[in-house]
């Protein structure tokens, strides 16, 4: 039975355990803390307790990586963290002594940084942000690392439970003329189910829905979806057009998205 390891179950890799599960894969999750493992235990999940810092992983190392043979690295950098590709570097050194054959790194689109245009995965990076920076030197680590790699560029999340909007009601919310590029969970779970399957594939692959609504549209659909208060904007009188393009999978591979309209 093919053995797949999910590096940091937080939302996305926890929801991605439970549909591993169902594809009769054995799948194994970490946490860093106790009450961590015990929720992933409750929904039925393989759990270890596992810390990777920038100088040393701690835990349950060994049970975790026997026989493993994929890899997924869902363990996005703190806001204002300078030692994330540390923290990766102590990993690849662990792999090194591991069945590994695949690894899979959850990225995000914030890479391409915030100017105007158009982005594929063969556009230049130019992040802006501390974490994005870190997000992009894991990037190279891993790419440049000998196990076979695929990095995943995320989109915004969204899903049933999680939407920028519920953090955005004391604030006005930036370039309301720009646009939005998000992807839903259901379609982020698949697209990594399908790229796990076709195991032969290899280098980046942008998950981001093909729907770019306007920011001020979406937000105030979002805030009657939800029943919040109506959202407010800053004035924008130069507003920044930034759009990923997240077709290669679909032209790639079988995967096609299903949530191709966001403000439903």
């Amino acid at each position: 039975m093919r053995t797949i390891g999910i590096l940091g179950c937080g939302w996305l890799g926890t929801a991605l355990c439970d549909n591993i599960k169902k594809q009769n894969w054995q799948v194994r999750g970490s946490r860093r803390s106790e009450i961590g493992i015990l929720k992933l235990k409750e929904r039925g999940i393989d759990a270890y307790q596992i810390e990777v810092s920038k100088s040393n992983i701690t835990g349950s190392i060994k049970p975790f990586f026997k026989e493993m043979e994929t890899l997924i690295i869902s363990i996005p950098p703190d806001r204002k963290e300078n030692d994330f590709s540390q923290k990766i570097k102590q990993l690849l050194l662990i792999l090194k002594t591991t069945s590994i054959k695949k690894i899979i790194f959850l990225s995000s689109t914030s890479v391409y940084g915030n100017t105007e245009g158009f982005f594929n995965e063969k556009s230049t990076t130019k992040p802006k942000k501390i974490s994005s920076k870190a997000i992009l030197e894991a990037e190279k680590l891993i790419s440049n690392y000998f196990i076979p790699s695929i990095i995943i560029r995320l989109g915004g999340l969204i899903g049933f439970d999680r939407n920028p909007i519920f953090q955005l009601q004391e604030r006005k919310i930036s370039n309301p003329n720009g646009r939005i590029n998000f992807i839903h969970q259901k379609d982020a779970i698949e697209g990594i189910m399908t790229l796990l399957s076709y195991t032969e594939l290899e280098g980046i692959y942008n998950l981001v829905s093909p729907h770019h609504p306007i920011r001020e549209i979406y937000y105030k659909k979002m805030a009657l979806k939800y029943k919040l208060p109506k959202p407010k904007f800053e004035k924008d009188t130069d507003p920044i057009v930034r759009v990923v393009n997240g077709d290669k999978i679909s032209n790639e591979t079988s995967f096609k998205y299903s949530v191709v309209n966001m403000l439903i």
